[in-house]
């Protein structure tokens, strides 16, 4: 039987990109709401996650949500390049080692995605950072009570408010990055360092085993003569969401002390101090808050990538192999 080929660093690292697009458009409003309410101190600012959504929109505009954008661009382009060729990498020496050319199990290849998360943590740090201050960064609104004053009296017993709105913190992402490296330096950027890894292992794991066992599941189910490669766009995009459910309900507490390090501005605030400041302050619930939002992005974001990455293998490459018995 012939196998399928596997992908050229160019055709990974391309299939990659149109993965991102689909992930960044489908996900980006759903992680903008998640990381505003991460970051919310214990004076509450929204009352859940369709309240952080209309108070965004009718405060800011539609296109708030997109705050981060090129930031979570760049994370993620970064991201998949770099996760997609470690793991093959990774895949093909565990290959060596066991010198035999029978098929990595299931749990060998959900291993090989959690080391390979080592690589990526490191690479999308920076652009996390960036983009989660920037996500953060509102147009606040600041209400000012002055006297009301008539003729040449003055009655201090009536007032009247005015909205004087207090822009941004950032301009931009350029305008982040230079405000970042100035007051932090080039540490800065890789602010949260530890608790992406301590993340981005375990959800690499669960991500990409889970959706090697719902593909091989659906594979099952067509058949013997059945391969990846026969699977429609519509089990393409179940999988993967179904495998993004997965990994952020794993790791989303973890995910909650990174945002809350990457946002601080305050000289290198520890994991350890983060996690106890959040346990103490606000208790153990806060390391959920977001995660409506954020397993609501999970499917369409994850089927989007895993749908914009295999269809750019098929059509692009046209890496289709229907003789094939072995998945990726």
């Amino acid at each position: 039987m012939a196998k399928r080929r596997p992908p050229t660093l160019f055709e990974s690292a391309t299939s990659a990109a149109f993965g991102g697009i689909c992930n960044v458009i489908a996900g980006q409003p759903f992680d903008t709401i998640k990381v505003r309410l991460q970051t919310e101190s214990s004076t509450k600012v929204f009352r859940g996650p369709f309240d952080c959504f209309l108070r965004t929109v009718s405060d800011e505009g539609f296109f708030a949500l997109y705050k981060g954008t090129s930031g979570a661009f760049v994370s993620i382009m970064v991201e998949n390049v770099v996760l997609l060729t470690a793991n093959t990498g990774i895949k093909r020496a565990l290959k060596n080692i066991r010198k035999d050319d029978s098929p990595l199990t299931l749990g060998e290849k959900a291993l090989c995605g959690g080391v390979a998360g080592i690589f990526s943590a490191v690479a999308i740090t920076p652009a996390e950072v960036i983009k989660c201050r920037l996500q953060v960064s509102r147009n606040n609104t600041v209400a000012l009570a002055t006297p009301n004053i008539s003729g040449s009296s003055v009655s201090h017993s009536r007032c009247v408010s005015l909205e004087c709105s207090r822009p941004p913190r950032y301009a931009g992402p350029i305008d982040c990055l230079l405000q970042t490296i100035r007051k932090e330096g080039y540490g800065g950027l890789f602010r949260g360092l530890s608790s992406v890894l301590v993340r981005d292992l375990p959800f690499n794991f669960m991500f990409l085993g889970s959706y090697e066992a719902v593909i091989h599941c659906l594979v099952g189910l067509r058949g013997s003569n059945a391969s990846k490669d026969t699977l429609s766009s519509l089990e393409i995009l179940t999988a993967g969401g179904i495998a993004g459910v997965v990994g952020w309900a794993v790791v989303f507490p973890i995910d909650v002390v990174k945002s809350r390090m990457q946002t601080s501005h305050r000289k290198d605030p520890s994991m350890v101090r983060v996690f106890r400041k959040i346990w103490l302050t606000d208790g153990p619930f806060a390391f959920y808050r977001g995660v409506s939002a954020a397993l609501l992005r999970a499917f369409p974001a994850n089927a989007g990538l895993f749908l914009g990455y295999e269809m750019a293998q098929r059509k692009l490459f046209h890496r289709l192999d229907h003789e094939v018995t072995e998945l990726d």
